[in-house]
């Protein structure tokens, strides 16, 4: 958020040596500069990019201070053209008074944890508002970096006007009687997935929602980790999305009308906004599908809504719905997703009856004929798929740089076509 990148630049202008900002992806190097021209009085060509679509020279002088920042996958990897490979090897020679580490939950993966040693630096800040891993690396940070200098406690934050007062809210669905009939069947793992996140009624639970607080004016945020099930939503409810394969033209231009616009007050986005997307004007979240149980990732996603909003008489000012499949993993994964922010100090409420007012249409289908043509197109559906292998691309910045290689057990028979055929004698 905006506090922990001028926390950065802070620091950056108390040094008041060159300073290096290592980020997750090329829209925080964006935001980042954007941050040092409004708080500080450095010069254009003082303020160095280097990511696969911007590559600035830092400048030449070593003596002369300079900000350079950049991506952790730009310095990490090992292919490069020759004008990459005279940045980093200008970047390399330069001595740095500080290195910001934005995000530092992701340095302890074993790829990032290399570009602490490539750069010389006296000084070396992470910044991040979820310390937190799903394994036990999150330790590795004491000797990478140093100990934690200070954490603040989000509610004392919110009882002093500093974040938002989120109201978290569970949503429970129950699963369509199809629907749930397929999912006790169902035996590869992300076909489940798909079908409790595919459920008709979580439909009806987003659109009511949805529609709720667009009458509130209040702007929404859509989330789903599977591609698949956010386009389908967002071409259910009529709004615009954004995932991995989404140009970074047409990413720009939604982002702006949601905004700037009183046209656009809702979109859709898959696990590519968790992090790096600044839009303050968000105040209200609709999860319907995450990443398994992970607790940081809950953590980040309220933190798309927790800018401080306008003041007003009621209670909550922002509202955090996660939409889960009754009777299916989801709840376990749900559970577990929320340790974080229940340690933090927040409570999440549960509601079972949020249907009871609804007709009886299905978005998407208004009748069960076409409720089960959406359920045979989710049964239909390839367990990989190319949207999931854009995703996959767009996030890598987030997580560790490996090869998309995909394996699995097979046979001869699979590789010559002939998967549930026999012979007949």
């Amino acid at each position: 958020g905006t506090i922990q990148t001028l926390t950065g630049v802070t620091a950056a202008t108390t040094v008041k040596k060159s300073c290096m900002v290592l980020c997750t992806s090329g829209t925080a190097v964006q935001q980042w500069r954007d941050q040092f021209k409004m708080w500080t009085t450095i010069y254009d060509q003082d303020i160095c990019c280097f990511t696969s679509s911007s590559k600035q020279v830092p400048p030449l002088v070593l003596d002369k201070a300079c900000v350079v920042i950049t991506t952790y996958s730009m310095m990490a990897t090992t292919k490069r053209s020759d004008l990459s490979e005279e940045i980093v090897r200008c970047i390399r020679e330069r001595e740095w008074g500080l290195m910001l580490l934005d995000e530092v939950h992701v340095v302890p993966a074993n790829t990032f944890r290399r570009v602490l040693s490539t750069c010389k630096a006296h000084c070396k800040l992470g910044l991040t508002a979820t310390l937190v891993r799903e394994d036990d690396l999150i330790s590795h940070l004491n000797f990478l970096i140093g100990p934690k200098l200070y954490e603040a406690n989000w509610m004392d934050l919110t009882q002093q006007g500093h974040i938002a007062r989120v109201q978290c809210v569970e949503v429970w669905c129950s699963m369509s009687l199809e629907f749930f009939r397929e999912y006790l069947r169902a035996k590869e793992a992300r076909q489940k997935r798909l079908l409790y996140a595919m459920n008709p009624n979580k439909f009806r639970a987003c659109e009511y929602l949805k529609d709720y607080h667009e009458r509130r004016g209040d702007k929404i945020i859509i989330f789903s980790d599977d591609v698949f099930a956010l386009k389908k939503f967002a071409t259910s409810l009529n709004v615009p999305y954004i995932f991995g394969g989404t140009k970074e033209s047409d990413r720009h231009r939604i982002l702006t009308g949601f905004r700037s616009s009183s046209v656009t007050n809702t979109i859709a986005i898959s696990k590519v906004g968790d992090v790096a997307i600044d839009i303050p004007e968000a105040s209200v979240i609709i999860q319907i599908s995450s990443h398994f149980g992970s607790r940081r990732q809950e953590a980040q996603r309220l933190g798309r809504i927790l800018r401080p909003k306008h003041s007003s008489d009621e209670m909550f000012d922002a509202f955090f719905y996660t939409l889960i499949s009754v009777d299916t993993q989801e709840m376990y994964y749900s559970a577990k997703r929320q340790q974080y922010l229940v340690d933090q100090g927040y409570s999440f409420k549960v509601i079972k009856n949020l249907t009871a007012e609804w007709d009886e249409r299905v978005i998407g289908g208004r009748n069960k004929e076409e409720e089960l043509t959406l359920l045979q197109q989710v049964l239909c559906a390839n367990s990989v798929k190319e949207d999931d292998r854009l995703e996959e691309k767009a996030i890598q910045d987030t997580d560790a740089l490996r090869p998309f290689i995909r394996r699995g057990k097979g046979s001869m028979a699979t590789l010559t076509g002939a998967d549930n055929e026999k012979y007949i004698v």
